[in-house]
């Protein structure tokens, strides 16, 4: 078992829960893209068998992909504890091989065989060897094993998933010890969110020692499982899925269950990529607006849920809405508008390969931390973009989807703006 990941004061815990929650974040688009890039019907060069195979495959990506919704806000409900500012911003992607520990870059890659294997890498238990690295850090030195007792938080080298959380476990035995627990739970109680928001399982509010265990443990347990042959746990999905497509591609060599979509697509460069190489920029101009109106509504519905997530002004009844509306834009925006990117050209630069949805930040897109200006922006934002779906050009399927995706931000915009509400 490697070293543990030391941590002695409150900075220390507050800057690996931030990793923990970007991590989880990043996890999770990796995911989600992928579930939009494979194939849904027989008529996309699949048997009626394989298709439905297909179909239970995504199904069970998907749910892993809510799994890292619901630890991403364990994580930021951790950081809210003891005092530290819920975090769900990430860097795009590829992220750097030095950005976090485990020795993989998170990216978007479409459905495959080397995907699939690469999601059981980032979920494996920390008992379990795996004859793969990825990325560049694995050969660095553990900071962890060293003299540890600086003052500045930094960063911690940890080989998997499960290794960072039983870090981040310790530390809070160690700092409920060091402060005592009234001293080191210091954060709001009122800015937890729980359950009831989103209706996730294991969405617990963390208010004390127990809690911030239970919390931490349940993040363990799905993903790596509490024991390796755990079926349910998220490395054991993975690996199921790897096990049955190695079976189907003894009878079917050509096997190939995910669209041909461009690996980590982008419609405007991203400034935080230092490696041009390593994106591929859309060329073809419908897809492009598109693929502008996807990351504009999923840049909006990331700053919906870090408003959530702060909860120090909204009212019960407020941030219900939020939540209401946070969670529709999921299923009636940013689900149509993925699936439809992968059925749109890269353009010609790209001949036969589809786009993909990059999930992109921008530099300014952070969470509005005023509630009044915050409504005001969000509502005006909704406007816009229902408002830009009219505006691209595309066949009959592609507005279908542009006209419901136009309607939705309308009646969203609509329901925020509503005076009782404001008024509440």
């Amino acid at each position: 078992m490697e070293a543990p990941v030391r941590i002695e004061n409150r900075a220390q815990l507050i800057y690996l829960l931030t990793e923990a929650a970007e991590l989880e974040h990043g996890v999770m688009c990796s995911y989600i893209f992928a579930a939009f890039t494979m194939k849904r019907r027989a008529s996309e060069g699949l048997t009626d068998e394989q298709a439905a195979t297909v179909r239970r495959w995504r199904g069970v990506i998907m749910h892993v992909a809510i799994q890292e919704m619901t630890h991403m806000c364990l994580a930021c409900n951790l950081l809210t504890a003891v005092g530290g500012a819920p975090h769900v911003r990430r860097p795009n992607m590829p992220s750097s091989h030095r950005a976090y520990g485990p020795g993989f870059s998170l990216e978007l890659a479409p459905f495959n065989r080397d995907t699939i294997e690469t999601f059981v890498f980032i979920e494996r238990p920390e008992s379990q060897e795996t004859g793969s690295t990825q990325g560049e850090n694995t050969s660095l030195p553990s900071l962890s094993s060293g003299n540890f007792s600086d003052i500045f938080s930094s960063e911690r080298r940890y080989q998997t998933i499960g290794h960072l959380y039983r870090g981040v476990e310790d530390g809070f035995r160690y700092l409920t010890q060091k402060y005592g627990e009234e001293g080191l739970f210091i954060g709001p109680p009122k800015a937890q969110i729980i359950e009831k928001y989103f209706n996730l399982p294991g969405l617990i509010p963390v208010t004390g020692l127990e809690s911030a265990i239970a919390a931490i443990q349940a993040i363990v347990e799905q993903g790596e499982g509490a024991r390796v042959e755990d079926e349910n746990a998220h490395y054991a999905r993975f690996v199921a899925i790897l096990n049955e497509y190695d079976e189907i591609l003894k009878v079917d060599p050509d096997f190939e269950p995910g669209r041909r979509v461009l690996k980590n697509p982008y419609s405007i460069y991203p400034n935080d990529i230092l490696d041009a190489t390593s994106v591929n920029l859309i060329d073809d101009p419908v897809t492009m607006d598109v693929c502008n109106l996807f990351d504009g509504c999923y840049e909006l519905l990331v700053q919906l849920l870090g408003r959530l997530l702060m909860g120090n002004e909204e009212t019960e009844a407020q941030r219900t809405l939020i939540a209401d509306v946070t969670v529709a834009i999921m299923l009636d925006v940013i689900g149509p508008l993925g699936d439809v990117i992968t059925t749109l050209p890269a353009g010609p630069s790209y001949p036969g390969f589809n786009a993909g949805p990059s999930f992109r930040f921008s530099r300014d897109g952070y969470t509005p931390p005023h509630m009044v200006a915050a409504w005001s922006l969000f509502i005006e934002r909704m406007k816009e973009l229902s408002a830009y779906c009219g505006l691209i050009q595309g066949d009959d399927e592609l507005k279908a989807v542009l006209n419901r995706v136009s309607r939705s931000l309308a009646q969203y915009a609509e329901q925020l703006g509503k005076p009782e509400v404001a008024a509440v």
